[in-house]
């Protein structure tokens, strides 16, 4: 077997900073993967970006927790508050929230993008009324979901392009670069996934996220030459979505949770 690797960028869209810095970053040819919040102020400038980059492979990160849903907010009584905002009671309704899943994917798709994989902003797939509309979309479209291990129903297990390792650590605190490294050395035969939250700070991005200034440490560590020439010598193989589920198929393989994330 070989080593195949996914590093992949959440947050995508998120703010034009952010943006930017996982187009450098896949440019300079760390990160292959991105995930991307349909719904939030950097989505038409992500949009404009990827245009130019055709070899990053772009995922929906579905969010039922930042800004405001797609679909009409009294179509999905149960996410929202008062305001139309997402409410993040958590008392979700699961046609709700497969209402407001197909909003977002059929948003990303309108822009032209034909997504590589699903995964969910702040893992909220780990709850059961996430969960089983994610996987019954990503059947429906035959597209990888993202596994974190953490997920209520193991139909998940058999759905194509799953991965066997997922490393969820942040990047950002001390000793972020060793971590990074250290997580690159225990990559194994098969298929593995690192995500990270990099970006640049701009103006927009301290009105919708707490993370700012740690997502400017994470890409300078994702950025460090180091971790590319660590990637060539142990011959990790980088790829994206849309080539794993033709590596890997239809397994029943057990997740391997190498961390855990502060999300």
């Amino acid at each position: 077997m070989a080593k195949h690797l996914i590093i992949t960028a959440d947050d995508f869209g998120l703010a034009p900073g952010i943006n930017q810095a996982v187009i450098d970053l896949h440019q300079a040819g760390v990160v292959t993967s991105t995930s991307l919040m349909v719904n939030m102020p950097g989505f038409k400038d992500a949009v404009k970006r990827i245009r130019h980059v055709a070899t990053l492979g772009v995922g929906l990160h579905f969010n039922l927790s930042e800004g405001s849903p797609i679909a009409p907010a009294n179509w999905i009584p149960s996410l929202v508050n008062h305001k139309g905002e997402f409410s993040n009671n958590l008392s979700w309704d699961e046609s709700d929230v497969m209402t407001e899943l197909k909003a977002q994917m059929h948003r990303l798709q309108s822009a032209g993008i034909q997504p590589t994989h699903i995964d969910s902003h702040g893992f909220t797939q780990k709850r059961m009324a996430v969960c089983r509309p994610m996987l019954i979309l990503a059947r429906t479209m035959n597209l990888p979901m993202r596994r974190t291990g953490w997920e209520p129903d193991a139909r998940i297990n058999s759905l194509p392009g799953v991965v066997d390792n997922f490393y969820s650590n942040v990047y950002f605190e001390a000793g972020g670069k060793s971590l990074l490294l250290n997580n690159l050395h225990s990559v194994s035969d098969g298929i593995s996934e690192i995500i990270c939250h990099p970006g640049y700070v701009d103006e927009y991005l301290p009105k919708v996220s707490t993370w700012t200034e740690v997502r400017k440490i994470e890409y300078n560590v994702l950025a460090d030459p180091e971790v590319l020439r660590t990637i060539r010598a142990l011959k990790i193989t980088l790829i994206n979505y849309s080539q794993v589920k033709y590596l890997s198929g239809f397994t029943n393989r057990r997740i391997n949770v190498i961390s855990i994330s502060k999300l």
